[in-house]
């Protein structure tokens, strides 16, 4: 009996050490600097309406920009389900060749810094985009370009951030009971009623988890907003972050950390509903 506690002991100690490291690196990597904006944002607080965080939440622009970046990220969120769902539930449930060459293809986007996929995307749409010349759909020179808007935000955003839906549902794709799929097919089941009646129901919780990392991705995305946004003075929170700091003032850090602080508790909120959702989905 001695001899088993005395293994039992020696085996968990590791696992104590790996946990106390993993909370000291979050610790150092996550919560320290998050205290620091904290601390920055609210530091002035007992100055009442002179304080950095009151003239960031009296400002008009400031909740303009919260809903831009509401507005942007969730549409571009929804356009990240469709596509990196798709692309994954095709993947999984087809015999595809090249599969690899394919995954490749899709995680490229993500790969380019932000703002080269908005240059790319603007001359591909601009009067001088061979592609659109070639069938006669460019616009004219002088004209605007469609992707100067809100929608062409959250469009990039949405092909920029796509294969993070696809990363988060293919681990839960390929450990999808395929004696399942295998039995329903056989027995006469279209791949629509398989999709819906055995893969979704067993997927829900990547989704909710790839959308809810794709919305703070975009919630967070500076170069694309920046690209397509300022020409058209359209500002997201990033963007009106920038400008923030590029202002000089004395109380230009602790305004920053406040914006920053308001972001934060944004992406925490869709985190905790995602977290919600996904509990809910289990329970059923």
């Amino acid at each position: 009996m001695t001899t088993m506690t005395l293994r039992h002991n020696a085996s968990s100690s590791p696992t104590k050490g790996l946990l106390w490291l993993l909370l000291i690196l979050v610790a150092l990597l996550s919560l320290l600097p998050s205290l620091r904006l904290l601390l920055s944002a609210l530091i002035d607080w007992r100055q009442g309406s002179d304080s950095s965080l009151w003239r960031v939440l009296s400002n008009p622009s400031t909740w303009v920009a919260l809903w831009n970046s509401i507005y942007t990220s969730g549409l571009g969120t929804l356009l990240s389900l469709l596509l990196g769902s798709l692309f994954a539930f095709c993947l999984a449930l087809t015999n595809i060749r090249m599969k690899p060459v394919w995954v490749f293809l899709f995680m490229l986007p993500m790969m380019i810094p932000p703002q080269v996929t908005a240059l790319s995307w603007l001359q591909l749409f601009g009067p001088s985009s061979i592609l659109l010349n070639s069938i006669g759909l460019a616009p004219g020179f002088g004209s605007s370009n469609p992707l100067y808007s809100a929608e062409g935000i959250a469009l990039l955003l949405g092909i920029q951030h796509a294969p993070l839906v696809f990363l988060a549902l293919r681990t839960q794709l390929q450990c999808l009971p395929k004696e399942h799929i295998e039995a329903a097919r056989l027995n006469g089941a279209s791949l629509w009623r398989v999709f819906f009646d055995i893969v979704l129901p067993l997927c829900r919780t990547a989704l909710w988890a790839g959308a809810a990392i794709a919305f703070v991705s975009a919630l967070g995305n500076f170069g694309i907003p920046a690209m397509l946004g300022i020409p058209i003075s359209y500002f997201v929170l990033p963007v009106h972050i920038y400008q923030t700091l590029s202002s000089f003032g004395p109380s230009m850090l602790n305004e920053v950390a406040a914006l920053s602080v308001l972001m934060g508790v944004l992406a925490i909120g869709i985190v905790t509903l995602q977290g919600g959702c996904s509990g809910a989905t289990r329970c059923r």
